[in-house]
């Protein structure tokens, strides 16, 4: 492939990637769109409506002509037009104001007067707006009736006759008033809503494509797992994806495999015990713990598997055991043997061993971590397996997985596509780096782009974790 058509094939990506992008933000912040413009509107609507001053506009076409000229059309326009010119300098003056307050007997004129000619014509449209129907036509009446007097110290004598009158005016203009007010405030709504967006957008950044890993950190990209798409089956069936499942997606399968094989070349030189976190609950770190194992244990190894996240285990889940182990903090406070923890795989030919997590902890039981019974129990399974894989908690908001670190010799980020922030993962890949523990790399989980391809399609939402 050419230089200019590789260029071409990136920008295409890095379009549908930010129309991606600002879909899915979108989609997060989407009652923005409807509250603010419903919300604008209705305040700017209330706000007009509570001030709003209804104005009338009463107006009449006339014709006007020049007492001399025999109704010679041509010069009937042009004095029409003349009218229309200097009708503004006559307004200025006062002198047509003055005139129609003493003949309707007040004092002043606040209506507004306007008169326009009609192109080529000898006709003029007169129109007077007030606050009040019957004195706003009242003045119209005066003005049509006094106009001539004003006009022959211009143009000389004139003579006005109305051709249309349209009588005591309505205010027409609320409704469109109104209208205006809603439609402003719906847009400034829509407007803002926009800015919120793009303010989301930058805030709020998470990742969404492996490109995205490497532009916020310099940590090893081991693969993708894409989005897991399964069919309704039942409640049971649920809850959780391994790739011993007999309908396990081939791609899924092939991207396990993928990172497996990635993993075993940074494990080449005696390294056994690998720990498994993520910045955040809910990224799927406990899934790719398990397929992890599982997919070691298909190479003939011997895995043992610790559910170490006392807070919130889920291997047991993920495996869909039933069973009822005492699990690992009930083994580390003393109350029951290693033996009767484990769950051992070898029936079905794997040489796999589980050590489940017990029913969810509160914080006091989590130090148990840092016990000496853990140390001897991590020591005791490395002396009989080939790889201990640490399923720990997120690293990014608490310090329960650093706990685990003392007994790592790698760790694997598991990254959710479309969840944690970009600021989360920075925080917790940095924190768990100041361990000491060498990450072997990032697993981003759920993704659009799959390790098996390098490429899938948006899929629709799907069951991942």
């Amino acid at each position: 492939m050419s230089t200019s058509e590789d260029r071409e094939t990136l920008q295409k990506i890095d379009i549908t990637e930010m129309l991606h992008l600002i879909w899915t933000s979108i989609k997060k912040v989407w009652y923005l769109f409807l509250i603010l413009p419903l919300l604008l509107g209705g305040l700017n609507y209330f706000r007009i409506s509570s001030r709003y001053d209804p104005t009338y506009t009463a107006e009449a076409t006339v014709s006007v002509s020049m007492t001399g000229l025999n109704g010679d059309s041509t010069n009937n326009a042009r004095t029409a037009a003349q009218l229309g010119k200097v009708f503004p300098y006559i307004l200025t003056s006062s002198a047509l104001k003055d005139i129609i307050a003493n003949d309707l007997g007040r004092s002043s004129i606040p209506e507004t007067i306007r008169v326009t000619n009609i192109a080529n014509t000898n006709f003029l449209t007169i129109r007077v707006t007030g606050w009040n129907p019957e004195t706003t036509y009242d003045v119209l009446q005066s003005v049509i009736k006094n106009y001539p007097q004003v006009a022959q110290h211009v143009v000389g004598r004139t003579t006005v006759q109305i051709i249309d009158d349209g009588g005591v005016p309505t205010d027409t203009a609320r409704g469109t008033t109104m209208r205006n007010a809603l439609v402003t405030g719906a847009t400034a709504g829509l407007i803002i809503a926009a800015v919120l967006l793009v303010i989301y957008i930058i805030t709020f950044r998470t990742v969404l494509t492996s490109r995205d890993l490497r532009s916020i950190t310099n940590i090893s990209y081991l693969g993708t797992l894409p989005v897991y798409k399964k069919k309704k089956r039942r409640k049971s069936e649920q809850n959780g994806i391994n790739i011993l499942k007999k309908n396990i997606q081939s791609d899924y399968l092939e991207a396990v495999r993928v990172i497996r094989t990635r993993l075993d070349r940074k494990m080449e030189k005696g390294k056994k015990v690998l720990m498994v976190t993520s910045s955040l609950p809910g990224e799927g770190k406990s899934t790719v713990s398990v397929n992890l194992a599982l997919s070691f244990a298909m190479q003939k190894k011997k895995v043992v598997l610790i559910d170490c996240d006392l807070r919130n285990p889920s291997v047991k889940e993920v495996l869909n055991l039933t069973t009822n182990e005492p699990g690992l903090a009930k083994f580390l406070m003393g109350e029951c043997k290693l033996q009767d923890t484990l769950i051992s795989y070898e029936s079905s030919g794997l040489k796999l061993i589980v050590l489940p997590g017990s029913e969810p902890d509160e914080d006091e039981h989590t130090e148990l971590l840092r016990s000496d019974n853990m140390k001897k129990l991590v020591d005791k399974v490395k002396e009989i397996a080939d790889i201990v894989v640490l399923d720990t908690p997120p690293s990014a908001m608490l310090a329960d997985a650093e706990m685990a670190v003392p007994y790592a010799d790698l760790a694997v980020y598991v990254v959710l596509c479309d969840y944690a922030r970009t600021s989360y993962i920075q925080k917790g890949i940095r924190e768990l780096s100041e361990t000491g523990v060498e990450i072997a790399g990032i697993v981003l989980n759920a993704g659009k782009e799959s390790s098996s391809s390098g490429y899938s399609s948006y899929g629709k939402k799907s069951y991942y974790a």
